[in-house]
């Protein structure tokens, strides 16, 4: 049997593929509970986070990060819509450049593989975690059906169960008590997609880093504008107590303080007195706490959506619907995010498809993450019918796709041409006479036709003019050509007989016969209307 490598030209052990290892477990080091490390989170922890990750274990900035999109509404937001603009994406499946026998075949079996995931868009979503994280993993469950390789799930994984190695920070691995390093992933078993938000090495790399700060500043903020809530409208209670107090008299009546803010009652000894001072500025500490954390919503929306008019617009004086004026995404990011997943699956996908059931091929298949531009429906119509004037076949098949329009069945009723069609601007093609002719237009009276005919020979004339130049072109060509070939006139009027066998005249023939039957058309409007006069 021959042996077979991974992109990174690791061997490939087939008898490993079929098994789940990298499931959790509860007595082992991979298991589903968090430490929740965001609980009382400070600057200096967030620090010390981030630096093990930075030194290759990344397990606790992969909970605080999942924490951080459990918590803050507008960033699990955001960050939804970052991966659904991409998993809701077509994915498509090209072949090489003029490819093989082989190289097509290993084409069509990776499409037909792609259609047999069950629920590929929610899949993607897993393996799209790394625009937050950094990376992801996604670990390919395999099967055989009818001797061929299968893939019969995709299961994501949590990142925090992978580490990186220590000499070059590249290499992700999975917690494995039996290893203190991380044990060496299985090649051909997972989906390995590291995000590149900027430089640098893959812990690094997720977007949520630099959010985190966000998150940090406006959990901080929330904090305190909670506690100012809750505080709001109720003046500052000072309980004073004479020197000679107990430390048993100072708890009860700092105890009587703190019951004034809710039950609105206390008693305390006779000696002691407590006073009430209003806070002024209650107004601008509100607007405060606001600004901060919309200015921190902002700063992630940045961060995450690359603009902040989808994520965060407000009625004003732009009216409610400025979110309308951008894209979810910038398109610069989506197109980024769209190669780097399309790398990825062609490497961790197309590879063990085409090796494990073909074997290797010289130039493999590449999936592609298509992002098709918005056009102008009615600009595209006009082109068309622009480009068909002029002699370009159109496919009606492409037309139906891009309007979006189903192609009529047989029995269908379907929509005529009107008289105002004929009279307008479709009256000025030849293709418009000849339909007239034939009595394709159903319901507009044969006069109104010949009129509209009559109205537009002079445009006719010009059209079949510039269409048959390039035919009547290609044909003076040849004849020139053969001229330059013979010697004598003798010679010349021998080779004409072959030289018409070999021209095709179907397309001036069509052209003319056209162009009778647009003269046909005025001549009888001209009859019409002297018989009138």
């Amino acid at each position: 049997m021959v042996t077979l490598f991974d992109a990174h030209g690791r061997p490939i052990q087939r008898n490993n593929l079929k098994e789940e290892e990298s499931a959790p477990s509860m007595r082992g080091v991979r298991q589903v509970f968090s430490s929740y490390p965001s609980s009382g989170i400070t600057p200096q922890g967030l620090a010390s986070i981030l630096r093990q990750a930075d030194q290759g274990n990344p397990y606790a900035q992969c909970e605080l990060f999942e924490e951080m999109e459990e918590k803050d509404l507008h960033l699990i937001s955001i960050m939804g819509t970052r991966k659904r603009a991409v998993s809701g994406l077509e994915i498509i499946v090209e072949a090489p450049d003029s490819p093989t026998i082989a190289e097509q075949k290993a084409t069509d079996l990776v499409k037909d593989h792609m259609r047999s995931i069950a629920a590929f868009p929610e899949k993607l979503e897993g393996i799209l975690d790394a625009i937050g994280k950094g990376y992801s993993v996604t670990e390919i469950i395999w099967g055989i059906h009818k001797q061929e390789a299968i893939i019969t799930d995709l299961k994501w994984r949590e990142p925090k169960w992978f580490r990186f190695d220590q000499e070059s920070m590249s290499e992700l691995r999975l917690l494995d008590a039996g290893y203190a390093d991380g044990k060496p992933l299985t090649p051909f078993k997972y989906i390995t997609h590291i995000h590149k938000a900027k430089a640098g090495i893959a812990v690094r790399g997720g977007i949520l880093r630099p959010c985190a700060w966000m998150y940090l500043f406006k959990n901080y903020d929330f904090k305190d504008w909670v506690t100012f809530a809750e505080i709001y409208a109720q003046p500052l209670r000072v309980g004073k107590y004479p020197n000679s107090a107990s430390e048993n008299e100072k708890d009860i009546l700092l105890n009587a303080v703190a019951s004034m803010g809710t039950d609105a009652a206390a008693i305390i000894p006779d000696s002691m007195r407590i006073e009430f001072i209003e806070a002024g500025g209650k107004t601008g500490s509100t607007d405060l706490y606001e600004r901060l954390a919309r200015f921190c919503d902002e700063q992630m929306s940045k961060g995450v959506l690359g603009q902040t008019s989808s994520a965060d617009a407000m009625s004003g004086g732009l009216g409610s619907g400025q979110a309308d004026l951008h894209g979810e995404v910038r398109d610069d990011l989506l197109k980024a995010d769209a190669r780097q997943l399309g790398a990825t699956l062609t490497r961790d996908i197309c590879k063990p498809l085409v090796d494990l059931n073909m074997g290797p091929v010289d130039r493999y298949p590449k999936i592609t993450v298509f992002i098709e531009d918005p056009e102008d429906l009615k600009e595209l119509g006009d082109n068309a019918e622009r480009l068909h004037r002029m002699g370009l076949p159109i496919g009606q098949d492409f037309l139906y796709k891009k309007f979006n329009i189903p192609k009529p069945q047989a029995g269908d009723a379907v929509l005529q041409m009107s008289a105002g069609s004929i009279t307008g601007a479709d009256s000025n093609t030849l293709d418009a006479a000849v339909a007239a002719n034939a009595q394709e237009t159903v319901g507009i009276p044969q006069q109104t036709i010949l009129a509209a005919a009559a109205r537009s020979m002079d445009k006719l004339a010009e059209q079949l003019e510039a269409e048959a130049a390039p035919i009547t072109d290609a044909m003076i060509d040849r004849v020139r050509k053969l001229m330059d070939e013979v010697e004598t006139l003798e010679e010349l009027s021998e080779r004409i007989p072959e030289l018409l066998g070999d021209m095709d005249t179907s397309k001036l023939t069509e052209l003319m016969a056209k162009a009778f039957v647009t003269a046909d058309l005025v001549g009888q409007h001209e009859v019409i209307n002297d018989g009138d006069e």
